[in-house]
């Protein structure tokens, strides 16, 4: 029983956060959360834990709140927690002495976001997009100083996620339930709202954790439990009807299955497992279709006409347009999207290589160098674990990110780069 706590102890410790903060979420305890939240980053700081058990309380935090979003003084005390744990780390416990591969393409992106002024609208619209890079250089840096060496961090990175995307699930379901509304409509409508972020980027955990739980599924004995997170997981991704999601979901699934195989080592319990959960997996859908659940779903995704692009075509024409009269230094910055689309009713280009446009060729250099070392550094490992990390990066960057400007969304880049810091300062593992 000892060992069993010992060997679960992540996993108990990350499921506590999940409950606490779907507790909150439900009955609305965000002061209580606020606090024992806080204190449980505090305690972890001053025992001198593993960064990953204060790295999870910031990310669990922002999903406590139905009204995250439009409300500026919980949006304030929320950025207040996350930056009071961070400096109280660093005095406590970390030294910043590593500058990181990915430093510099960050400084450089940093840089082309100040000197893009020249073309901005406003003051707002520079300062605005140079934050959005700035805070994650920031976040980097501080990831790359504060990972060890050590090789279960790539088993709680992905744990992170996959509890993370979990929960993005079950706060989805809980708001399909209390609804009057069937919950078919709510799905075909896209009005799942959890208040805290918008229904395409609320599910960035679901997406991100789907490669790191095939890792997990082909480095563990007990494979069952993280296919069903995998399924859990790859649900919230299903109930958005979001097109760039489920072709990212799809894609993953046909390159994840063949490296998952290459590198099992018990294929035969792989098969196993895997068959025995397909099995399940079609017994729950054989008894869901009698509420035509199913065929609803698959009714409500052709109609929404998945081949219509003339719509991301358009906001494409106008980045083209802005890079053209402004090809060097950029139309003004990342952010400044939101003003050469005031007409067209978007906020971004829907794109990432077009985002990064907005920066100009100095922009595109940084973003081209960012690429180049990530894939350089992760190359240089001998774990297996960099195949699933390679196909999560290119993956969400140029499929997803054809129909969303994946790199230019805080969120995301936070989830990537803290991959990429274990994946960077990790020398051996499996």
């Amino acid at each position: 029983m000892r060992n069993w706590i010992k060997n679960c102890s992540y996993d108990l410790y990350l499921l506590a956060l999940l409950s606490i903060t779907f507790f909150s979420y439900v009955y609305g305890l965000q002061e209580y959360f606020l606090v024992t939240i806080a204190l449980i980053g505090v305690i972890n700081i001053i025992l001198k834990k593993s960064i990953f058990y204060v790295i999870p309380v910031p990310f669990f935090v922002q999903m406590s709140f139905s009204d995250l979003r439009d409300n500026v003084e919980i949006t304030t005390v929320y950025t207040v927690i996350l930056v009071l744990l961070i400096v109280y780390d660093l005095i406590q416990n970390r030294t910043l002495t590593k500058l990181g591969k990915l430093t510099l393409p960050l400084l450089l992106l940093s840089v082309a976001s100040i000197v893009t002024h020249i073309n901005s609208p406003d003051v707002f619209t520079t300062f605005a997009g140079f934050m959005q890079i700035a805070s994650v250089l920031g976040l980097y840096y501080y990831f790359v100083n504060t990972v060890d060496d050590n090789e279960k961090n790539i088993e709680y990175v992905a744990k992170i996620l996959m509890y993370l995307g979990a929960l993005v699930t079950i706060e989805m379901l809980y708001y399909i339930i209390i609804q009057d509304t069937l919950a078919i409509e709510i799905i075909r409508q896209r009005s799942i709202n959890l208040g805290w972020e918008n229904i395409n980027l609320v599910i960035y955990a679901n997406i991100i954790s789907i490669p790191l739980i095939a890792y997990l599924i082909s480095h563990s004995k007990i494979k069952f439990y993280y296919m069903f997170f995998a399924l859990l997981n790859s649900l919230g991704i299903l109930l958005t009807l979001s097109r760039s999601s489920l072709l990212t979901l799809g894609v993953f699934v046909v390159l994840l299955l063949p490296i998952m195989i290459i590198y099992e080592q018990h294929r035969f319990k792989l098969l196993f497992h895997g068959l025995l959960f397909l099995l399940m997996l079609s017994i729950g859908l054989y008894y869901a279709e009698q509420y035509e659940l199913v065929s609803q779903y698959i009714e409500a995704i052709t109609d929404r006409d998945l081949t219509y692009i003339q719509d991301r075509i358009a906001l494409l024409k106008i980045a083209l347009e802005q890079f053209e009269q402004h090809p060097i230094i950029g139309s003004g910055g990342l952010y400044s999207s939101r003003v050469h689309l005031s007409e067209n009713g978007a906020l971004n280009y829907h794109n990432t290589i077009a985002q990064a446009s907005t920066l100009g060729i100095v922009g595109l250099l940084g973003f081209l160098w960012l690429f180049v070392q990530k894939t350089r550094t992760l190359l240089l490992k001998t774990a297996s674990f960099k195949w699933f990390v390679l196909i999560l990066i290119y993956v969400t960057a140029f499929v997803n990110g054809f129909f969303q400007p994946m790199y230019f969304y805080t969120t995301y880049m936070i989830y990537i780069f803290l991959v990429l810091a274990v994946i960077e300062n990790t020398r051996h593992s499996s």
